[in-house]
């Protein structure tokens, strides 16, 4: 199975993309209203593309997500109160990159990046008794 890269991107009118980065010649992505909906079109898309092209492989994804994007898709599972302490950003900026009324800079996108990554590390520390 071969990994590839996944960009998953909103765009300004509130879509979702999924687009596959890869050097086949026959190409597929997914979009919906949210990111679930745009993977779930990616892998429909995908069984399409292998029917027309059955060399094409099976896929593992990497996913690489726009801020908008990864705070729709996880914002419900952590909430802004919790993403504001894990990325020390204003939960109300926060809640304007989801919406789209806002686009943070590259420094702040690398900001949210290394408090996720952190949260992350944390948590993989973690063991239960």
């Amino acid at each position: 199975m071969e990994t590839i890269n996944v960009i998953i991107e909103r765009s300004k009118d509130g879509f979702f993309t999924a687009v596959p980065q890869h050097h086949y010649p026959v190409g597929f992505f997914g979009s919906g209203n949210t990111v679930e909906e745009a993977m779930d079109d990616l892998s429909q898309s995908q069984s399409e593309a292998k029917q027309m092209c059955p060399e094409l492989p099976d896929f593992e994804y990497q996913l690489h997500y726009d801020v908008a994007s990864f705070l729709q898709l996880f914002g419900r599972k952590l909430n802004l109160a919790g993403l504001q302490a894990i990325t020390g950003i204003n939960r109300k900026q926060l809640h304007h990159y989801v919406t789209g009324h806002s686009k943070p800079s590259p420094a702040t996108v690398r900001k949210i990046e290394q408090g996720i990554k952190s949260f992350q590390e944390e948590l993989s520390r973690v063991a239960f008794i």
